[in-house]
């Protein structure tokens, strides 16, 4: 008989095989079976079916091409009865099945591979609207029944899916708690910072103000502060033992330690100028470093403090001077 005509074989498009696998191909996948094919190192058949091994060739793809956008397959070595039986109408529908490329079987992998083509004949083809097959030289074009072999087990399936998205969900969990906790610690670490800036005021404040009550050497002033900075304001701790034992949080145990502080320069008042010869001048006694001088106004300050403290004996030196530092001088 003469050469027969190619046959169309496969389209671009999406397709479910005869498994019910959902597969697609675009033109350029086409390409790359037609130019992948080796009749000569692997041939593919021309079958009956899809038969799985040992089944009869009764011919052979000897060429596959892309033409426009079918691919069509070039039959030889057609066996006559069954070239016959095609012409005859027994197989008018032809389906190609391929190797998918990551198949551990497919001679060309990383590309689709065509492994055979087989006739039906009750069988409806997956894909329609390719025509009718006849090795005849007025055959028309061939409708396809497209059969992919099954890849390897990495497909989705129902229960692939919903570990993927139950482990999505717990990535997003994870996320959402990473940054609570992450927006807890900074909160934290802020109101931590803030409460540290106001305590070291406060020391600043407290020193300060020993430095202007004359009880604290300006030159320890920065000293005491650090002191102060590093100790516990917030938990008490016992001093001393038995009846006398007292409770106080370290800083507060040191700031007491100043309440009955003596100046550092003992403050007295000299005789006014016009009434030195009236009264007895008041011998003043210096204890201030070399260098140091005694502003009128600390001294006053320092005075009213122990007058307060003298009027009221419950009274911390320290809680006398802030309310004599409060009220107008007389």
């Amino acid at each position: 008989m003469a050469t027969p005509p190619s046959i169309a074989i496969l389209k671009p498009g999406t397709f479910t095989d005869v498994r019910g696998t959902r597969v697609t191909f675009s033109r350029a996948d086409l390409a790359e079976i037609a130019a992948s094919y080796d009749a000569a190192a692997d041939p593919a058949p021309l079958v009956v079916g899809h038969p799985t091994i040992d089944a009869p060739a009764y011919g052979w793809v000897g060429r596959v091409e892309l033409v426009g956008d079918e691919l069509r397959a070039h039959p030889s070595e057609i066996a006559p009865a069954f070239a016959e039986a095609v012409a005859a109408g027994h197989y008018r529908k032809v389906s190609p099945q391929l190797y998918p490329p990551r198949h551990p079987g497919n001679p060309t992998p990383g590309r689709w591979h065509l492994q055979h083509v087989g006739f039906l004949g009750g069988a409806a083809p997956a894909i329609k609207g390719l025509g009718t097959v006849a090795f005849s030289e007025a055959a028309d074009a061939a409708a396809i029944a497209v059969t992919i072999e099954q890849e390897p087990p990495m497909t989705d399936t129902p229960d692939t899916i919903a570990l993927a998205q139950r482990e999505a969900a717990a990535t997003t969990r994870e996320a959402e708690l990473a940054g609570r906790e992450a927006a807890i610690q900074a909160r934290e670490e802020a109101a931590a910072t803030a409460a540290r800036t106001a305590q070291h005021d406060q020391n600043v404040a407290f020193a300060e103000g020993l430095v202007t009550a004359g009880t604290l050497a300006p030159a320890a002033r920065a000293t005491v502060i650090g002191l102060m900075d590093q100790l516990d304001a917030s938990t008490p701790v016992s001093f001393g033992e038995g009846d006398g034992a007292t409770s106080a949080t370290p800083l507060a145990a040191f700031r007491a330690l100043f309440d009955a502080a003596h100046p550092v320069v003992a403050f007295g008042e000299h005789a006014p100028a016009s009434d030195a010869l009236k009264q007895p001048q008041v011998v003043l006694s210096f204890a201030a470093p070399a260098g140091y001088q005694v502003a009128p106004d600390s001294a006053a300050l320092h005075a009213r403090a122990r007058a307060l403290q003298a009027a009221d004996p419950t009274l911390s030196f320290w809680d006398a001077f802030n309310r004599a530092r409060a009220e107008p001088a007389a």
